[in-house]
Parts: C-alpha cells; sequence; structure tokens
C-alpha cells in the first residue's frame, strides 16, 4: 500500500510539474491595455517588462482570449515591419495568446 501512495504522489507532482511548466513554456506575461483615447490607438499589450505591443492580429484570438481592459495574457509574438498610427510601442503579430 505504501508503495502504490509514492507512486501516486510521485505521478501527481510530475503532472503538476509538467503542467505548470507547459503553460508558459515561451510566453511572456503581458496585460490588455485599452488605449483608445490615442489617436491611431486600440487594444495594447503592456508586457510585465515595461514594453507596449501594438498587435495587428489581435481580434483573430477573440474566441481563445478575452478581450478586455485589464485581462492579463500570456503571449508569443513576433515582431513585424510596419507603420503605426498609435506609435507606443511594438508592432507585432501574435503567434499564440492565452489568458492568465
Amino acid at each position: 500500500m505504501q508503495l502504490f501512495i509514492k507512486f501516486f504522489l510521485v505521478g501527481c507532482l510530475s503532472f503538476l510539474i509538467y503542467a505548470c511548466s507547459k503553460s508558459n513554456s515561451g510566453f511572456i506575461k503581458g496585460k490588455l491595455h485599452d488605449y483608445t483615447g490615442l489617436d491611431g490607438c486600440g487594444m495594447l499589450i503592456d508586457l510585465d517588462n515595461g514594453e507596449v505591443l501594438e498587435p495587428i492580429n489581435l481580434s483573430d484570438f477573440q474566441t481563445e482570449v478575452t478581450i478586455q481592459d485589464g485581462q492579463k495574457v500570456w503571449v508569443k509574438y513576433h515582431e513585424t515591419s510596419g507603420g503605426s498610427f498609435c506609435m507606443v510601442g511594438k508592432i507585432v503579430t501574435i503567434d499564440e495568446i492565452e489568458n492568465r
């Protein structure tokens, strides 16, 4: 019986470690912020490191993420070339985004 309990606890611990590391692997912490008060701006992403992202495809993820001011997210992105009317942050294409 003790051997079963040990295997069960090791299995649970392994699952928790895997689940936690998987949920943020390669993702960056951020928060959605509504900048519509500034000319040409909309919903942007404030990263925890102080950077601001201007995503060109955030609306593509409406079913995966709650798009509202203050929503905390995990995000993977790559920089995209081009101009911006908002001129607050880096212009990016979101690769993946999740609520956190």
